[in-house]
C-alpha cells in the first residue's frame, strides 16, 4: 500500500557524520591509519549499541564510543577520548546526503506527507534548517524534546499522531536495524526501510533496504507485490 506519510531519521540518514572529523580526532591522540569511510561505517553500526547493556560504559554515548572502537579494531584506552570529542563536536554531522533533496522533493510532489523522528540532543530542527531540509517536514520529533528515544515505539506513534495519520499508513526510513527498523515495526508502521548505504546488511532477508535514498521513490510507487523484502530496494 502506498504510504500516506514517510518519516525519516536525521543523523546518518539525511545528514551524515564527517569521516574526516572522526579521523582528525583520532590523530590528535596519535591513532593513525584509520580510513575516513571506515570510521563512518563503524559509527553507523555503533549507534545501535546505545541501549545495549554494557558494563564498561555508564551512558549511551559511552556505549556507542566503545562499540565504535571495537568495530575499528582500536584499543578503547587509546581511542575512546577521541570518539567522545568527535561526538561532542557541533560540526560532526555536516555531510548532507547527495540524494536527500531529490528524494524529499519527489515525495512532496507525490503528495506524501513527511516527518522526522530522531534521537538527538535538542538540535535536530537547527540541523535540518542548516542543510535546507526543514521546510520539507510537517512534523519533527527530537528525542530530547519529547522525552523518549528510539527504539521505543512510543516516539514513532507520537509522530504518526502529530501528522494525524494511522501508523499502518506510515513508512519509516533510517540507518539502524534496532533503533529504526524494529522500533518502527513495533509501533505498527506499514513499512520500515533500512538505509544501508555501506551494504552492511546485505544478508538480512527480512529487512527492506535501500542503498541510496532516491531508490525509495521507486518503492513508494511500486505495487505491494513488487516490494520483495530483503532485496536491495524492497
Amino acid at each position: 500500500m502506498r504510504p500516506a506519510a514517510v518519516l525519516f531519521d536525521a543523523g546518518l540518514t539525511l545528514i551524515h557524520a564527517s569521516g574526516d572529523i572522526l579521523v582528525e580526532e583520532l590523530a590528535r591522540d596519535g591513532v593513525q591509519g584509520v580510513d575516513a569511510g571506515d570510521a563512518v561505517r563503524a559509527l553507523v553500526l555503533a549507534c545501535e549499541a546505545r541501549h545495549v547493556p554494557m558494563p564498561v560504559a555508564s551512558d549511551g554515548t559511552g556505549k556507542v564510543v566503545r562499540a565504535w572502537c571495537a568495530y575499528l579494531g582500536l584499543d578503547a584506552r587509546a581511542a575512546a577520548a577521541a570518539g567522545h570529542r568527535a561526538l561532542a563536536r557541533e560540526d560532526l554531522y555536516d555531510d548532507l546526503d547527495t540524494g536527500a533533496h531529490e528524494l524529499l522533493g519527489g515525495l512532496r510532489d507525490a503528495s506524501v506527507r513527511l516527518g522526522v523522528v530522531s534521537n538527538s540532543e535538542g538540535t535536530v530542527r537547527d540541523d535540518l534548517r542548516a542543510h535546507g531540509l526543514l521546510d520539507y517536514f510537517e512534523v519533527v520529533l527530537d528525542s530530547t524534546v519529547v522525552g523518549v528515544e528510539k527504539p521505543d515505539p512510543e516516539i514513532f506513534r507520537l509522530a504518526a499522531d502529530a501528522l494525524g495519520v494511522a501508523p499502518a499508513a506510515c513508512w519509516y526510513v533510517g540507518d539502524g536495524v534496532v533503533n529504526d527498523v524494529l522500533g518502527a515495526r513495533a509501533a505498527g508502521y506499514g513499512r520500515a526501510v533500512l538505509f544501508d548505504r555501506f551494504d552492511s546488511y546485505a544478508r538480512l532477508p527480512g529487512v527492506c533496504r535501500v542503498r541510496a535514498l532516491p531508490e525509495l521513490l521507486a518503492l513508494v510507487g511500486a505495487p505491494e507485490a513488487d516490494l520483495a523484502v530483503g532485496s536491495r530496494a524492497g
